[in-house]
């Protein structure tokens, strides 16, 4: 997938916040909710001012086209008294399957929508982390290909409020070779500064996300708005756009 293809998604993931419905939870989890079309898991679940957690892949950055490739995905807990998680993750194009792990289930939005995978129910933290573990079978078409995930750290209490939410998305070469398997760097939707607040107003609208993809695509200078280079290196990458789509969906 191109970069701009990618940066385009994002932007249409922000628009989507302006309008937005708000879903009905299921603890056998539900599908559509990764971050791949603006929405997941604050939808459902509300924050209540706790910490977000700490979301990761664990899968290869590069595969062979058409290879069957294990992934996993962690939902670590920032705050005390959160004692299970659930997932969803979505692909770009390949095959998410299920694989061994008996916490993971398929399914789909529509008969003509890709399958995307979660859990049949919430899973214990153990020692503050929840693991899943399922399969994608990568595109036979050479090129980048996008997994998002979005996770939930919640208190079992069912009425969806005080849970603590969090997206990432990681891009995968599909090409000639395969590399050794990687863990990505985490995206913390939450971090200490608020990233895509261009006007000081501890929140990030619409026309700030706007800017930040403007700057990203190189059609706007980053003085414009500083704060989405949180790496401080003179640009802005796709999990700062995510890390300002987060604070949008949440708050700084």
């Amino acid at each position: 997938m191109p970069r701009s293809t990618r940066l385009q998604a994002v932007v249409f993931a922000a628009l989507l916040l302006a309008s937005a419905s708000r879903a009905v939870a299921r603890s056998g989890g539900i599908v559509g909710y990764s971050g791949q079309g603006g929405f997941f898991c604050t939808e459902c679940h509300d924050m209540g001012g706790r910490t977000a957690p700490t979301v990761r892949f664990v899968v290869p950055a590069q595969v062979d086209p058409g290879a069957l490739v294990t992934v996993q995905f962690a939902v670590r807990a920032n705050t005390a008294g959160l004692l299970a998680a659930g997932f969803n993750v979505a692909a770009s194009g390949g095959a998410l399957q299920v694989g061994s792990d008996s916490g993971v289930r398929r399914a789909r939005l529509s008969a003509a929508a890709p399958f995307e995978v979660t859990h049949t129910g919430p899973r214990d933290l153990i020692d503050g982390e929840a693991l899943w573990s399922f399969t994608w079978t990568a595109p036979t078409a050479p090129g980048e290909y996008v997994l998002f995930g979005a996770g939930n750290s919640v208190d079992l209490s069912f009425d969806e409020q005080g849970d603590a939410a969090a997206i990432t998305m990681v891009v995968i070469q599909v090409g000639s070779g395969a590399a050794t398997p990687t863990v990505t760097p985490t995206v913390t939707p939450l971090p200490a500064s608020c990233a895509g607040d261009c006007n000081g107003d501890s929140s990030v609208a619409i026309n700030e996300l706007i800017t930040g993809v403007n700057i990203a695509l190189g059609s706007a200078a980053v003085s414009l708005c500083p704060s989405f280079d949180s790496s401080g290196d003179g640009g802005v990458a796709i999990n700062e756009l995510i890390a300002a789509v987060s604070h949008a969906l949440n708050g700084c």
